[in-house]
């Protein structure tokens, strides 16, 4: 976890690239979600929208409400990325502030990007809160460790101990065998478990000078990190026909576009998540051709507007109401306040 103050120095001291710089990132993220569009087409194959269609209508109403049920749960897990964060930096925070800066910065991270989305709101939010602005960078920069922990952890239990199915052609392009990668993931959590019992110190590497949580407090961030993708694959997992796959190859793809998403910046992962997905449960390895495409992609294009689309809208009409309450508030404390007298008076 980086110093505050050294994280905001090495923020402003990066280089700005100018326009050149903006219009190469975003030109960059257009045209990654084009290539995955075209790769997702390639993958469907000859299937039709008609077909997608029916396989939408196909999914029971029971299912979508439990999918939409674990969502919600969901979302609430999700707090526990920016509490943890809050108590990191020993701010005083009310709850609902913190569940407020979850739902809206992880529902709108969702679809506009981590960039577009978490961090600028997050950043509008938590300095309206009373946060510096080197504060929101050390906030952020924990909300990644704790991500990143939950990411290992799943993948190294689901490769190491579960039956994962993936395809042939994946595994032969794996640089070790899957469970020996499990492993290996499992003991880069544990080194840092270890670290933040035996190092206590602050942790200097050239400018930058990190402190390590609490061991209590990065078994929390491995609870919550785990528990959030545990919960969004689930959702996942139940839009699909029973049978399909089982829930560990759904988990393992979907870590696996979680982390092809997160590198390529492309917000909200559009064509990139559907794409890696579909790619690994509809494989000819272990999926009964057409039927399954068009049972996964269906189920994908549900998960996206339950996961993704809904919660953005309510954050969206949320941050609405926040700037509102906001712009009220400063208002009233400019009414409020005595006047100054003027001088010459």
């Amino acid at each position: 976890m980086a110093n505050v103050e050294d994280s905001e120095s090495s923020r402003l001291n990066r280089p700005n690239w100018g326009f050149a710089g903006e219009a190469f990132k975003y030109t960059s993220m257009i045209a990654i979600v084009v290539v995955a569009g075209m790769l997702f087409k390639k993958k469907l194959g000859g299937i039709t929208w008609g077909q997608i269609w029916e396989g939408i209508q196909r999914i029971p109403p029971w299912q979508i409400a439990l999918a939409v049920l674990v969502t919600c749960i969901n979302f609430v897990v999700l707090t526990g990325y920016d509490w943890i964060s809050v108590k990191y930096l020993k701010k005083n925070l009310s709850i609902s502030k913190i569940m407020q800066g979850a739902v809206m910065g992880y529902a709108l991270s969702n679809v506009f990007g981590w960039i577009l989305g978490g961090t600028a709101i997050r950043f509008r939010l938590y300095t309206n809160w009373g946060f510096r602005f080197s504060e929101v960078v050390a906030f952020v920069s924990i909300l990644s460790v704790t991500f990143w922990l939950g990411m290992f952890l799943l993948a190294g239990i689901s490769f190491a101990m579960l039956p994962v199915q993936l395809p042939k052609t994946y595994e032969d392009a794996m640089p070790f065998p899957l469970h020996t990668l499990g492993y290996l993931f499992l003991v880069c959590v544990g080194i840092y478990v270890l670290a933040t019992i035996f190092i206590r110190r602050p942790i200097r590497i050239g400018k930058q000078t990190f402190v390590l949580p609490p061991f209590k407090m990065s078994l929390v961030q491995l609870l919550v990190s785990a528990a959030d993708f545990v919960l969004a694959s689930l959702v996942l997992y139940l839009l699909l026909p029973s049978g399909v796959v089982n829930y560990s190859t759904v988990l393992v793809s979907y870590l696996a576009a979680m982390i092809v998403v997160v590198f390529l910046h492309v917000p909200g992962g559009l064509g990139v998540l559907e794409t890696v997905v579909l790619s690994m449960l509809a494989s000819s390895d272990h999926a009964d051709g057409e039927p399954v495409k068009v049972a996964v992609t269906s189920a994908l294009l549900v998960y996206r507007v339950i996961y993704y689309l809904i919660p953005a809208a309510v954050a969206g009409l949320m941050f609405i109401a926040h700037e509102m309450r906001h712009k009220r508030e400063i208002t009233t404390d400019q009414l409020g306040a005595p006047r100054e007298m003027d001088p010459e008076i």
